[in-house]
Parts: structure tokens; sequence; C-alpha cells
């Protein structure tokens, strides 16, 4: 396997020495090798997937060029690409770069159909741009043992485009309440809160300064920046990024200026000066430290908060699934997977690299990535409620398991639009509640700004007005959110 130079993006303002930025996905610290003979089954379980997958041998002569960055899970996959090429004969090129260049990379070899790449490392929420242009293709006839519906349903769902499933993930997140159970006590609060005014008045409890802030939220710009959380205050609320069922911004509403007002006075009430910019560097940085008493933030975080070397808080930290809105619960989702590039035609190409998306993605290469070195953003639902998951992740944290259970059980498929507009459509909407979160514009000026640049993209490109058929019907795919509270 070669394995050529490449750019890597480090986050500033964190705590831990080498976290490669990004939107919405974190490269985090790897946990402690498991033992050696959980690791060994799991090695032996990996070797023996591929016997399902190729014959030996069968792709010699073959060269595919894989297109990806670091992240764990991914960093295990391609360590494990030696093996995938002893078996097969095939040879596997893999470039890796930062989590943006690669998206430029990705985006510019596809669109020219330049052929520089086999298989690219593509996120789900752009699965909807890359099919509907064509630029990759549907992954059908995949070798019979790879088990595609153990992937968990919502994850299979933001590779679906079209009714035709066009890659798979090998890692996968979800957003959790994450709260100091210390302050908590000292506080005299009970618990964690269940609804979104009770975090609020938990945060003003917690408020300390200059020691302690009672919340810290994302507010830089970007749609896998502010909007990744966001969005959880805009349905909360009763809001929508669409009406009546069509491609017309329904994201000014009414609801979507409360839940906006909302999130926006926690970040400015409760929560430190100046942070109505941060991204989530900062915020891990600030939570790592001990200034921040809650948040709401991607599952990626537990390994650095329970990680004595790159986090002060450990064993203060508690765990819970989101809070409530008026509307219900909705926690947000993010995916990043393989898939296979449209301009590989030729079939003993296209069979290797079916044969190496099903090898990186399967639920041996999972269990092997929890068991060796406690990765625990798993994809499929036999890993997540299996004994290694248990002694791995439950019975270490039983809070935090429960939460993510929770948390994946009720996540909708549609937390974001799964257009191809959606990245234009998303920063146009960071931009402007950063701008509400700062104090530049009030709420409702400023989502109908962003609703009125929206509806300008929509009508240039001519689908202003479609119909916009939100996907559901698969179990754990919560179209309407969770009503509990």
């Amino acid at each position: 396997m070669s394995k050529p130079s490449f750019p890597r993006r480090v986050g500033a303002a964190v705590l831990l020495g080498a976290l490669v930025a990004g939107a919405a996905t974190f490269a985090v610290q790897r946990a402690p090798v498991a033992a050696a003979e959980s690791s060994d089954a799991a090695e032996s379980a990996i070797a023996e997937s591929l016997k399902g997958l190729a014959k030996p041998g069968e792709f010699s002569g073959v060269t595919l060029r894989f297109a990806t960055r670091h992240l764990p899970p991914m960093d295990f996959v391609v360590k494990h690409l030696d093996a995938f090429e002893k078996y097969t004969g095939a040879k596997v090129q893999v470039t890796e770069y930062g989590e943006n260049e690669l998206r430029d990379k990705i985006v510019a070899d596809a669109s020219t159909h330049a052929g520089q790449f086999d298989l690219y490392n593509l996120d789900g929420n752009y699965t909807p741009l890359f099919a509907s242009n064509k630029w990759v293709q549907p992954i059908d006839n995949l070798p019979a043992a790879y088990n595609v519906n153990d992937i968990l349903p919502f994850a299979r769902g933001l590779y679906t485009y079209g009714g035709k499933l066009y890659g798979a993930p090998i890692y996968l997140e979800t957003t959790i309440l994450y709260y100091r159970k210390d302050l908590f006590a000292a506080a005299g609060i009970k618990g964690p809160p269940k609804t979104l005014d009770e975090f609020a008045a938990d945060a003003a409890k917690l408020l300390s300064p200059p020691r302690t802030y009672g919340v810290a939220l994302r507010g830089l710009r970007g749609e896998g920046m502010n909007v990744y959380i966001w969005s959880e205050w805009l349905h909360s609320y009763g809001g929508d990024f669409f009406k009546e069922n069509k491609l017309i911004p329904g994201f000014d509403s009414a609801q979507a200026a409360d839940g906006t007002s909302h999130y926006a006075a926690l970040i400015n009430k409760y929560g430190p000066p100046n942070s109505a910019t941060w991204g989530w560097p900062e915020v891990l940085s600030a939570y790592s430290s001990g200034r921040i008493g809650m948040t709401i933030e991607s599952t990626a975080f537990y390994p650095i908060f329970t990680d004595p070397k790159q986090s002060s808080v450990v064993g203060k930290v508690g765990f819970a699934p989101v809070p409530a809105g008026p509307s219900g619960r909705w926690p947000a989702n993010y995916t990043t997977g393989i898939a296979i590039a449209s301009t590989v035609t030729d079939p003993k190409q296209l069979a290797a690299a079916k044969a190496l998306l099903a090898f990186g993605t399967s639920e041996q290469m999972e269990e092997g990535g929890l068991a060796e070195e406690s990765i625990a953003n798993v994809a499929r639902t036999s890993l997540l409620h299996s004994a290694l998951y248990n002694e791995k992740i439950t019975k270490v944290s039983p809070d935090y398991a429960a939460a993510v259970a929770e948390d994946y059980r009720i996540t909708s498929v549609n937390y974001r639009p799964l257009i191809p507009q959606w990245k234009a459509m998303g920063d146009s909407i960071g931009t402007a509640i950063e701008g509400a979160f700062t104090g530049q514009t009030q709420p409702a000026a400023a989502l109908k700004n962003a609703a009125g640049e929206v509806t300008t993209l929509f009508k240039t490109q001519k689908v202003y007005g479609n119909p916009y058929v939100a996907k559901k019907g698969e179990a754990a795919m919560k179209a309407g959110g969770s009503k509990q509270s």
C-alpha cells in the first residue's frame, strides 16, 4: 500500500496535541489498547472476513486509489489495507487530506470526471450532491457476505438517494448532553435537565464567572459548525427548514426565531465572554479545562472528556440525552464513510472497489476498532448491542451508553435536509445566525435575510417550489423527532 504525504489541518485553542480540525467530526485520541486475547480474536475475524468478499488473488493487477482523511476508525481501516492487498492481489494507493481539503479535492475530481480517485471518503450528508450529479455510483451487488442490513437504519438513510444506497459508514455520531456532576451537586441541581427551559435555568445556577460558566455552544458560522447544533433548537421549537413540503425556505418562521433567540440567550447570558463565535475546538478546550457546566455536543468528545491526559474533568462529567423543546427532542447525527466514484467502469476494477468498500465498512472491521482501540462511534446494530460494546463502553460508563442509545433511537435522518444544495444553504444560515448570536442582527431579521439568499439560490438552480419529500419509514428514523420530554 502506497501512502503519499498529506497536509494536516491542526485545530487551535484545544488542549490535545493533534486534533484534526473540521466542521462536524473530530479525530480524537485513541483509547488504551484492549486485552491481547480480544485483539487477537478481532484481527482473526478481520482476516477471515476477506474470504467472503473475494477469492485469493482475484484482483491481481488492479490498483485502487482512495482519497481519505485522518479519523480513528478510518486510520484503523488504513492500517489493515495490507491484509486486503495480500489476500486479493490488488494494490491500494491512499491519499490523505485534512477534512476541508478532502471535500474540495473530491468535489473537484468528481465534478470534472477526472478519475484521479476510485473511492472517496464521503460524508453522508453530501450523498444527495454526489448522487444527483452522478459523481458516485450505487453500491448494489455487494459481496453476499456483506451484511448491509446490519448498518443502523438512519445511517443507511444518510447514504440513500432515490431509493439507492451510495455509500456505507465507517463512523457515526449523534449529540448528547454533557454536564458537570460536581457543579450540579454544589448548585443543588438534582439531575440533568430534561427540557431546554430547564437547561437554561440550570445554566443560570451554574454561572460563576470568571471561574465557571453555565454553558458553551457553537456560534461560529458554517453548516457543519453552528448550524449542526442550532438545528436542534430549530426543530425542538417547532420550526422546519421548508414549508408546505416544498423547497421553499421555512426556517424564518416565528418558531425558528424563538429557537434562535433561546440559543443566542444561552450563549450571551451564561456562556464565556466572546463565545458567540466559538467553534467546536473552543467549546472542547473550555469544557476540558473545567470552565463550563454544560454543553450539547458530539459523542466524539467522550474519549477526550474521559482521558486524564486531555481533560481536567475526568470522573466529573455526566451524560444524558439532549433536552426537549416545545416540539420534542432532536439530537443531531453525522456519518462519514466510503463511496465509489462513477468513473470506475471496468468490471474488475469495480468489483475490487466494492470489495474494498465492504472490507473497510464491515462489522468485523468495526468490531476490531472497538476491541483494540475502543473506537466507540459504531454504526452497526449488532455491535451496538454486543457483549464487546457492553464490556468496553456500557460497563465503563452506563450513563453515556444509555444517552447514546436513546439519541441514536430518536435521531432523524431528516435532521438536516438531504438535498444537493445543502452546503450552500447551510452556510447561508450559519452566517445569519452567527450575526444573531453576536448581536449584530435580531434573530427574526437574520433568518429572513438567510431565507432570501436561499430563495435566490433555489430559483437560480430552478428548484424553488419543487416537492420536498422527507425520508421516513425505516425503524429508528423518527421523521418527527421525539415528542418525549
